[in-house]
């Protein structure tokens, strides 16, 4: 979007001060309580930045900190009555502050990994290790996109997924040009190196289309989905774009009956009780919340819910490269995340996100809390091999 176009959204506030706070918003400062920490605050900055650019907005470091620490969650954006695209502007903002090199310096580092390695971790190991044969799968009409997080980060989420696929007799293949989504590029405002690193993906998705591209990471398909179009004009008609709980529904209901595979599973290999968490890309940016829950309801997996849930559920508090600049409020988000999953009595957290796992689980090694993590498909994939 153009800014004359963000004025129109930013004209559509109506001051009401609705916006979330608390553990809704993990950018609120609830100590402080400043009307810059929410969301109301943000836009009124972002509207300085382009109507009055002579105040200097661009170049104050407390505008950095206010709009950068903002986790993309979309929280404000599910709740404000007027339907005000609250992180489409900030995001504005966040590319304002980059053309005025005002950002925070590790997301320097993401960038640069990117352009050379391919992944925003810096890791040179090829994106295919472990799976290499499936890049030669020329003639799959099905691409698995693990994304970098399931690569280098959780990559029990890729092999317990490429494992299903076998399972559920999926020919698939990933790419060969391959690369970061670049979604987080995106988020924290670096939009103008996303056509040259995503050049060479398109090229081959666009030579040989496949019927559908299966994602692991709720934030690399929003990418696909949404980012690639509207920064790029970039579009994959005639292909379908799925999130895994999307393709599972109907596979896995179809492999045989599993109540006994059930019982094994939860009295031997999971801590019960196990409580659902719906990712922020996944539940309010994608609308795809009841299709877990569908799986686990058919399957007979019990678990508990938090207070706030489907696409009211409160961020893991991670996103957007929060985590990178400002790894304490990305922390403080977490663990009163963790805390409520103490409270409700869970031992185990089930999510759909390697983004959320990975959080989860680094902050609660950290603190020595008795939670174990687990991916969805990490779970099925336990299921389906119970008592083998």
């Amino acid at each position: 979007m153009n800014e004359e176009e963000i004025m129109g959204i930013i004209w559509k506030c109506s001051l009401c001060g609705f916006c979330p706070k608390d553990l809704e918003c993990p950018a609120f400062d609830d100590d402080a309580r400043w009307e810059s920490s929410y969301a109301r605050g943000k836009v009124g900055i972002v509207h300085g930045m382009i109507k009055n650019p002579h105040l200097g907005f661009q170049n104050s470091e407390l505008t950095k900190q206010r709009l950068f620490s903002c986790t993309g969650c979309g929280h404000c954006l599910y709740i404000c009555p007027s339907g005000v695209d609250v992180p489409e502007i900030i995001n504005t903002g966040k590319k304002i502050l980059v053309d005025a090199d005002n950002y925070p310096k590790p997301h320097v580092e993401i960038v640069e990994n990117i352009k050379k390695f391919r992944n925003p971790f810096g890791e040179s190991a090829p994106r295919a290790q472990g799976w290499e044969d499936l890049r030669n799968n020329v003639d799959a009409e099905t691409v698995y996109y693990p994304g970098c997080m399931a690569i280098y980060r959780t990559r029990e989420i890729a092999l317990n997924s490429i494992e299903l696929f076998k399972i559920l007799g999926e020919e698939i293949k990933v790419l060969k040009d391959e690369t970061c989504c670049s979604g987080i590029l995106y988020r924290i405002g670096h939009t103008r190196a996303l056509a040259e690193i995503l050049k060479p993906m398109f090229d081959e998705l666009h030579k040989n289309p496949p019927k559908q591209i299966i994602f692991t990471c709720p934030g690399c398909l929003t990418s696909f989905r949404k980012i690639f179009k509207s920064e790029l004009a970039v579009e994959f008609k005639g292909t379908k774009l799925l999130h895994f709980t999307q393709y599972l529904l109907n596979k896995i209901l179809n492999t045989g009956r599993f109540e006994q595979k059930v019982d094994t599973l939860l009295s031997s290999k999971i801590n019960e009780p196990i409580i659902w968490h719906d990712p922020c890309h996944l539940a309010r940016g994608l609308d795809i919340f009841e299709e877990p829950r569908t799986i686990l309801n058919k399957l007979k997996i019990p678990y508990l819910e938090f207070k706030q849930n489907r696409q009211d559920s409160n961020c893991c508090g991670s996103g957007s490269g929060v985590r990178a600049a400002f790894p304490d409020l990305a922390e403080k988000t977490t663990l009163k995340k963790l805390e409520e999953i103490k409270e409700l009595g869970a031992k185990t957290l089930l999510t759909a996100c390697p983004f959320c796992e990975y959080q989860f689980l680094t902050v609660a090694n950290k603190h020595n809390l008795e939670i174990e993590i687990l991916d969805f498909n990490s779970l099925l994939r336990k299921l389906i091999t119970s008592g083998e």
